[in-house]
């Protein structure tokens, strides 16, 4: 006989909802996975060390604020900030707002800001081509724009899927121009962000069917729509909602029209191509309507109800596996009610007792809490006598492959499971009458930094001289199956088709960059055609042996190409990788050459950039001459090491002496040292302090460089100090010998040109660079600087056993020259 019960609202609530997860547990195959109650959210189900707060603001509203992070100019995916978000189950709508601001004295900047479930977003901001073989644009992606200027940006998502959410920012101006620091403003944008979730409260748990094992429907009366979810375990096939016995409440018919949506993780959303849609129109009270559906494994799905009336029906969802299920006389057996709900499980014990007859004649007792505010409902359980249908028989030969992880982040591969003696197989043979599924895992936040690619292809060893050709066509899908339709075309997923027509088609490659967690699924359908035909025949073989790899590497391959490396970097405690470019390659693998720097261009500001080092070697000889040993040191010295600095730190022709950073050190050091050198050799000071502010030269210059070697104190304050220092002399120099030093000869010819050259330099080398004449520009730096110094550099130095003649006592004694200047 049918067992029936009658239960306030509250209590078929807590009821189903506590049934819903033990039948997980009794269902198709037996899991460990958890869950907590609807009413509580937790912040974040990643840890990060990005500043994140959740505050519930009220039933049903979540409200999530992330700290300002400061934003960057966009050239490169490495450029970009990572914020993440938790979206709490079955919601409705979710705000996002945006801030930004710029610090003091600079305008307001354009950041952009793209927003997608799962992984990181993979985007191309600069119109570049993505690779071939690339699969991108899989799930639908938010973008929002906005000013620096404390003005707010919303962005609305409807319905979104319940987890991880990942945003990426960026300022879109990304100037050509080289700034030097010191020189300009430095401007810095900061970006906050605020999300507000509204979850639906109104959501009825439903306690599926598993093979029929039960026959669970739950009578309801609605208007307008409702909202239903309910569980489904591993190794689910298909999900029948059954729906029956509907009725015109108001007008007492037995005809009313339900429109059925469902969705996957989500509220079902007429917008999404996740969303799958039915009507039923009963004509008659025992007529029932039944609407099937593919489903996600482990996971929660939403149904949607909308009627124009207010209809009662009754409703019950069935399951059906493609593994053996477990007596279901357990299904509220206490047991399972500890495994999933240790805590909650003990005062589910106490309170009104539930009575489920099993088929046979026992019954389980149960408690459940009342509520006297709920208005009353039906639920009828009514035990089948034996399954009246398993899906066993209709799925497909499945393989889960098994992963493989190797040293490093985003390193791993999926194979077959082992034999026996525990090699791996090298072939898989796979039914030619049937699909066959492949299904591998990936895991949040750790295995989606990377590229995954699916390699396929027929087996080589398959015999030549067979009178069909063999096609494969398959589906990658994440999260659910899917069969190619007669055309080997994908709906929902990406398409991968070889044959043996060709040697060329025997094989193919799909790289999905920044792949989302969830259960993946390669669905592959052989058919068999005859030679030089189109028409499809029946395979004259039962099996078709194919290879195939499943492994994920860093950017593609762990390689960027040939102008481009491959990087790693952190971004809010999330990391990621991604290829940075040169010689203006572009693109996910700097593989777009649209705007790529010719090979001669390339050839050419190598040469300019250390062949213009070449102009010191005059400065060297001259010093030589004029007795500056030290000085010409130091001049030879900036000549090399900026000649290999120069020729390691190029894009394509490189030669690199030792680590790129050392040789960089020697070139701004050597730069600023010889600005020191030289004005302490024009300044005519005596051996004893020359030797002195050569020692103190060299020692603050080596400790500003380490400092901060591209800043402007870096220059300024050894150039100022040499130069106060030349002043003072030169004054000294005057009033001693009662008239101008240096002579007006020396003015007009040396220091005049002099100090125009260096000039000029410092103004191509301050105020015109940008990345695209940065090798014109910064090699007339080189040559105005080195012509600079050959006229600057002051006459040949004298004996100081014969110029040192003071004429007066004095506690400090200087070198007194000639009142006129002979340049050697």
């Amino acid at each position: 006989m049918c067992g029936g019960v009658w239960v306030s609202w509250g209590s078929l609530l807590v009821l189903v909802w506590v049934v819903g997860h033990a039948g997980q547990l009794a269902a198709c195959t037996p899991t460990s996975t958890s869950f907590t109650s609807t009413s509580t959210f937790f912040a974040s189900s990643t840890s990060t060390s990005q500043p994140h707060s959740t505050t519930t603001h009220k039933e049903g509203t979540v409200r999530e604020v992330l700290a300002g992070r400061q934003v960057y100019s966009y050239r490169s995916y490495k450029d970009v900030q990572i914020f993440h978000f938790s979206v709490p189950p079955h919601v409705s709508l979710s705000v996002y707002n945006f801030t930004a601001n710029d610090s003091l004295a600079c305008e307001p900047r354009n950041i952009t800001i793209f927003l997608q479930a799962h992984s990181y977003p993979v985007i191309n901001p600069d119109g570049a081509m993505y690779p071939p073989g690339l699969w991108v644009n899989r799930s639908r992606m938010y973008e929002a724009h906005l000013r620096s200027d404390l003005k707010p940006a919303l962005l609305s998502v409807h319905y979104p899927v319940a987890g991880d959410w990942f945003m990426v920012a960026f300022i879109d101006e990304a100037s050509n121009r080289i700034t030097q620091a010191g020189l300009f403003p430095s401007c810095h944008s900061w970006l906050q962000a605020t999300a507000t979730h509204q979850q639906q409260g109104d959501v009825t748990t439903i306690v599926p069917e598993i093979h029929s094992y039960q026959d669970i429907q739950l009578l309801q009366k609605i208007k307008d729509l409702h909202y239903y979810r309910f569980y489904v375990p591993s190794s689910a096939w298909v999900v029948a909602v059954i729906i029956s016995n509907c009725m015109d409440v108001e007008n007492n018919t037995v005809s009313c029209p339900i429109d059925v949506a469902f969705r996957a993780r989500a509220l079902p959303d007429t917008e999404s191509i996740e969303t799958v849609f039915h009507t039923c129109s009963n004509g008659a009270a025992e007529d029932s309507c039944t609407a099937e559906f593919i489903p996600e494994e482990e996971a929660w799905h939403y149904l949607q109800l909308t009627t124009s009336i207010e209809a009662q029906l009754t409703i019950a969802v069935r399951l059906h596996c493609c593994d053996d299920v477990r007596d279901s006389n357990h299904l509220l057996g206490k047991e399972n009610l500890d495994q999933v709900f240790p805590e909650e499980s003990s005062a589910l014990l106490d309170g009104t007792a539930f009575t489920m007859f099993n088929n046979d004649s026992e019954f389980i007792n149960a408690s459940i809490p009342q509520d006297d505010n709920e208005q009353p409902g039906h639920i009828i359980v009514v035990p089948a006598t034996k399954p009246n249908h398993n899906a066993a028989g209709s799925c497909w030969p499945r393989h889960n492959l098994v992963k493989k992880t190797f040293g490093g982040n985003f390193v791993f591969e999926y194979d077959l499971p082992p034999n026996e003696n525990g090699s791996v197989p090298l072939l898989l043979d796979i039914s030619n009458r049937s699909p066959t599924i492949l299904t591998f895992n990936l895991e949040s936040v750790t295995d989606i930094g990377g590229t995954l690619v699916v390699e396929l292809a027929i087996s080589p060893f398959i015999n030549s001289n067979m009178t069909q050709n063999i096609s494969i066509s398959g589906c990658i899908t994440l999260g659910i199956r899917e069969e190619p339709d007669e055309e080997g075309e994908c709906a929902r997923g990406h398409q991968v088709l070889v044959n043996t027509s060709s040697h060329f088609t025997k094989g193919l490659s799909v790289s999905i960059p920044f792949p989302e967690p969830g259960m993946w699924y390669l669905t592959l359908k052989p058919w068999c055609y005859l030679l030089n035909a189109s028409e499809s025949v029946e395979c004259s073989e039962a099996d078709t042996s194919i290879l195939f790899h499943i492994s994920s590497a860093s950017c593609l391959d762990g390689k960027c190409g040939t102008y481009g490396s491959c990087y790693q970097y952190i971004s809010g405690g999330f990391i990621f990788s991604t290829c940075v470019c040169d010689a203006g390659y572009r693109g996910w693998g700097c593989t777009d050459d649209s705007q790529a720097t010719p090979n001669w261009e390339l050839l050419l500001s190598t040469l300019l950039l250390t062949l213009s080092n070449l102009f010191f070697l005059p400065a060297v000889i001259l010093a030589l001459r004029r007795r500056y040993f030290a000085e010409a040191l130091v001049y030879a010295f900036t000549m090399v090491f900026s000649t290999f600095y120069h020729a390691c730190d190029q894009e394509a022709y490189v030669f690199c002496l030792m680590r790129l950073s050392v040789m960089q050190f020697c070139d701004f050091y050597s730069a600023i040292f010889s600005f020191w050198v030289t004005l302490i050799a024009m300044a005519g000071l005596p051996h004893s302090l020359y030797s002195l502010l050569h020692v103190a030269g060299a020692m603050i210059v080596a400790l500003g460089v380490e400092y901060d070697r591209t800043g402007l104190w870096v220059f300024v304050v050894p150039s100022v100090s040499a130069f106060l220092v030349m002043v003072s002399s030169w004054i000294w120099h005057c009033k001693l010998q009662q008239s101008c030093y240096p002579s007006k000869q020396y003015w007009l010819t040396s220091l005049l040109p002099g100090v125009l050259l260096a000039a000029s330099g410092l103004i191509c080398y301050a105020f015109f660079e940008t990345h695209d004449n940065y090798y014109y520009v910064h090699s007339i730096w080189h040559a105005t600087m080195a012509l600079a110094i050959l006229c600057l550099l002051p006459p040949r130095r004298e004996k100081e056993d014969n110029v040192f003649k003071p004429k007066t006592p004095s506690l400090l004694a200087y070198t007194i020259y000639p009142t006129s200047h002979t340049i050697a």
